[in-house]
Protein backbone atom coordinates (compact mmCIF):
# COMPACT_ATOMS: atom_id res chain seq x y z
CA UNK A 1 0.00 0.00 0.00
CA UNK A 2 2.81 2.42 0.88
CA UNK A 3 4.49 1.69 -2.45
CA UNK A 4 1.21 2.47 -4.20
CA UNK A 5 0.99 5.77 -2.32
CA UNK A 6 4.52 6.63 -3.42
CA UNK A 7 3.69 5.90 -7.04
CA UNK A 8 0.50 7.98 -6.85
CA UNK A 9 2.40 10.89 -5.31
CA UNK A 10 4.96 10.73 -8.12
CA UNK A 11 2.16 10.76 -10.69
CA UNK A 12 0.45 13.69 -8.95
CA UNK A 13 3.70 15.65 -8.80
CA UNK A 14 4.24 15.09 -12.50
CA UNK A 15 0.65 16.16 -13.22
CA UNK A 16 0.92 19.37 -11.18
CA UNK A 17 4.24 20.26 -12.80
CA UNK A 18 2.77 19.61 -16.24
CA UNK A 19 -0.36 21.62 -15.40
CA UNK A 20 1.71 24.50 -14.03
CA UNK A 21 3.82 24.67 -17.18
CA UNK A 22 0.95 24.31 -19.63
CA UNK A 23 -2.04 25.97 -17.97
CA UNK A 24 -2.03 28.75 -20.59
CA UNK A 25 -3.17 26.14 -23.11
CA UNK A 26 -6.41 25.55 -21.23
CA UNK A 27 -9.73 26.84 -22.47
CA UNK A 28 -10.55 30.24 -20.96
CA UNK A 29 -14.13 30.17 -19.68
CA UNK A 30 -14.36 33.28 -17.51
CA UNK A 31 -12.72 36.01 -15.45
CA UNK A 32 -13.18 36.81 -11.76
CA UNK A 33 -12.14 39.90 -9.82
CA UNK A 34 -11.70 39.29 -6.10
CA UNK A 35 -11.42 42.16 -3.64
CA UNK A 36 -9.37 41.19 -0.60
CA UNK A 37 -10.30 42.20 2.96
CA UNK A 38 -7.59 44.89 2.67
CA UNK A 39 -9.16 46.32 -0.48
CA UNK A 40 -6.70 44.96 -3.05
CA UNK A 41 -8.07 43.48 -6.27
CA UNK A 42 -6.87 40.17 -7.70
CA UNK A 43 -7.68 38.76 -11.12
CA UNK A 44 -8.49 35.10 -11.64
CA UNK A 45 -8.88 33.50 -15.05
CA UNK A 46 -11.26 30.56 -15.04
CA UNK A 47 -10.05 27.81 -17.33
CA UNK A 48 -11.03 24.28 -18.14
CA UNK A 49 -8.38 21.60 -18.64
CA UNK A 50 -10.32 18.53 -19.72
CA UNK A 51 -12.98 18.01 -17.04
CA UNK A 52 -11.09 20.02 -14.41
CA UNK A 53 -12.01 23.64 -13.61
CA UNK A 54 -9.04 25.75 -12.54
CA UNK A 55 -8.78 29.36 -11.40
CA UNK A 56 -5.48 31.01 -12.35
CA UNK A 57 -4.40 33.81 -10.06
CA UNK A 58 -2.49 36.56 -11.86
CA UNK A 59 0.22 37.97 -9.58
CA UNK A 60 3.45 39.88 -10.08
CA UNK A 61 6.54 39.08 -8.04
CA UNK A 62 10.10 40.34 -8.27
CA UNK A 63 12.83 37.90 -9.23
CA UNK A 64 16.47 38.91 -9.79
CA UNK A 65 15.37 42.54 -9.71
CA UNK A 66 12.81 42.03 -12.49
CA UNK A 67 9.05 41.83 -11.98
CA UNK A 68 7.49 38.67 -13.41
CA UNK A 69 3.88 37.69 -13.98
CA UNK A 70 2.93 34.40 -12.35
CA UNK A 71 -0.27 32.55 -13.19
CA UNK A 72 -0.96 30.18 -10.31
CA UNK A 73 -3.61 27.47 -10.70
CA UNK A 74 -6.06 26.93 -7.83
CA UNK A 75 -9.01 24.59 -7.49
CA UNK A 76 -10.95 27.09 -5.38
CA UNK A 77 -11.47 30.85 -5.45
CA UNK A 78 -10.67 32.81 -2.27
CA UNK A 79 -14.35 33.14 -1.39
CA UNK A 80 -14.60 29.33 -1.37
CA UNK A 81 -12.00 29.02 1.42
CA UNK A 82 -12.75 32.12 3.50
CA UNK A 83 -14.64 29.99 6.05
CA UNK A 84 -11.41 28.30 7.17
CA UNK A 85 -9.86 30.09 10.19
CA UNK A 86 -6.14 30.79 10.07
CA UNK A 87 -3.94 32.00 12.90
CA UNK A 88 -2.49 35.46 12.36
CA UNK A 89 1.11 35.50 11.18
CA UNK A 90 1.16 31.98 9.71
CA UNK A 91 1.69 33.23 6.15
CA UNK A 92 4.68 35.35 7.21
CA UNK A 93 6.13 32.39 9.07
CA UNK A 94 6.28 30.48 5.78
CA UNK A 95 7.85 33.40 3.92
CA UNK A 96 10.54 33.84 6.59
CA UNK A 97 11.55 30.16 6.53
CA UNK A 98 15.00 29.17 5.29
CA UNK A 99 13.53 25.79 4.37
CA UNK A 100 10.20 23.97 4.46
CA UNK A 101 9.12 20.36 4.87
CA UNK A 102 5.55 19.48 3.90
CA UNK A 103 4.60 16.31 5.71
CA UNK A 104 1.56 14.05 6.06
CA UNK A 105 0.49 10.64 7.33
CA UNK A 106 1.42 8.00 4.71
CA UNK A 107 -1.76 6.08 5.57
CA UNK A 108 -3.97 8.85 4.16
CA UNK A 109 -5.40 8.53 0.67
CA UNK A 110 -3.37 9.96 -2.18
CA UNK A 111 -5.92 12.83 -2.36
CA UNK A 112 -4.24 14.33 0.72
CA UNK A 113 -1.01 14.86 -1.23
CA UNK A 114 -2.73 17.22 -3.68
CA UNK A 115 -2.69 20.03 -1.12
CA UNK A 116 0.96 19.35 -0.33
CA UNK A 117 1.89 19.49 -4.00
CA UNK A 118 -0.01 22.75 -4.50
CA UNK A 119 1.83 24.37 -1.59
CA UNK A 120 5.21 23.14 -2.83
CA UNK A 121 4.55 24.37 -6.36
CA UNK A 122 4.04 27.94 -5.13
CA UNK A 123 6.65 28.31 -2.38
CA UNK A 124 9.30 25.94 -3.77
CA UNK A 125 12.35 26.40 -5.98
CA UNK A 126 10.99 25.03 -9.28
CA UNK A 127 11.02 27.45 -12.23
CA UNK A 128 7.31 28.17 -11.76
CA UNK A 129 7.63 28.61 -7.98
CA UNK A 130 7.07 32.15 -6.74
CA UNK A 131 9.09 32.36 -3.52
CA UNK A 132 11.98 29.94 -4.18
CA UNK A 133 12.10 28.56 -0.64
CA UNK A 134 13.87 25.16 -0.49
CA UNK A 135 10.94 22.79 -0.01
CA UNK A 136 10.75 19.01 0.39
CA UNK A 137 7.97 16.49 0.88
CA UNK A 138 7.98 14.03 3.78
CA UNK A 139 5.88 11.55 5.74
CA UNK A 140 5.20 11.62 9.48
CA UNK A 141 6.33 8.01 9.93
CA UNK A 142 8.55 5.42 8.30
CA UNK A 143 7.25 3.53 5.26
CA UNK A 144 8.48 0.80 2.93
CA UNK A 145 9.74 3.40 0.46
CA UNK A 146 12.80 5.59 0.89
CA UNK A 147 11.15 8.87 1.87
CA UNK A 148 12.04 11.51 4.47
CA UNK A 149 10.31 11.34 7.85
CA UNK A 150 9.55 14.72 9.42
CA UNK A 151 7.29 15.77 12.29
CA UNK A 152 6.66 18.99 14.20
CA UNK A 153 9.71 18.17 16.33
CA UNK A 154 11.87 18.91 13.27
CA UNK A 155 10.55 22.49 13.00
CA UNK A 156 13.48 24.51 14.37
CA UNK A 157 16.49 26.63 13.42
CA UNK A 158 14.54 28.46 10.70
CA UNK A 159 13.09 25.28 9.18
CA UNK A 160 9.29 25.25 9.02
CA UNK A 161 7.30 22.02 8.94
CA UNK A 162 3.84 22.16 7.34
CA UNK A 163 1.83 19.18 8.61
CA UNK A 164 -1.32 18.31 6.65
CA UNK A 165 -3.84 16.43 8.80
CA UNK A 166 -7.28 14.89 8.37
CA UNK A 167 -9.10 15.93 11.56
CA UNK A 168 -12.57 16.87 12.81
CA UNK A 169 -12.30 20.55 11.88
CA UNK A 170 -10.96 22.88 9.22
CA UNK A 171 -8.27 25.20 10.54
CA UNK A 172 -4.69 26.42 10.16
CA UNK A 173 -2.52 27.28 13.14
CA UNK A 174 1.09 27.22 14.31
CA UNK A 175 2.82 25.39 17.11
CA UNK A 176 6.18 27.12 17.18
CA UNK A 177 7.60 26.73 13.67
CA UNK A 178 5.24 23.87 12.84
CA UNK A 179 2.16 24.85 10.83
CA UNK A 180 -0.83 22.55 11.18
CA UNK A 181 -3.17 22.48 8.16
CA UNK A 182 -6.37 20.58 8.96
CA UNK A 183 -9.40 19.47 6.96
CA UNK A 184 -12.41 17.42 8.01
CA UNK A 185 -12.48 15.76 4.56
CA UNK A 186 -10.04 15.36 1.70
CA UNK A 187 -11.86 18.09 -0.22
CA UNK A 188 -11.57 20.48 2.71
CA UNK A 189 -7.95 19.52 3.34
CA UNK A 190 -7.19 20.78 -0.17
CA UNK A 191 -9.19 23.92 0.60
CA UNK A 192 -7.21 24.45 3.82
CA UNK A 193 -3.97 24.06 1.86
CA UNK A 194 -5.15 26.69 -0.61
CA UNK A 195 -6.30 28.93 2.27
CA UNK A 196 -2.70 28.84 3.53
CA UNK A 197 -1.41 29.75 0.07
CA UNK A 198 -3.83 32.67 -0.22
CA UNK A 199 -2.46 33.93 3.11
CA UNK A 200 1.15 33.58 1.91
CA UNK A 201 0.23 35.46 -1.27
CA UNK A 202 -1.59 38.14 0.83
CA UNK A 203 -4.83 37.53 -1.06
CA UNK A 204 -6.61 36.65 2.20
Amino acid sequence: MNILIGVLIAILIAFIIFASLTYDRGVLTGRHIYESPKGSEFTFLETKAGDVDLYELQVYAERYGVEHLYQIPFRNLPRDVEFIPIQEGVGKKVLNARGVYITLDPNLKADASIGAIEIASVIGTADFGVFKIPTEGAFTETTDIDYSVKTCEDAKDGVVVINLRLEDENSIYAEGDCIIVQGDSYVNLIKSSERLLYSVLTVL
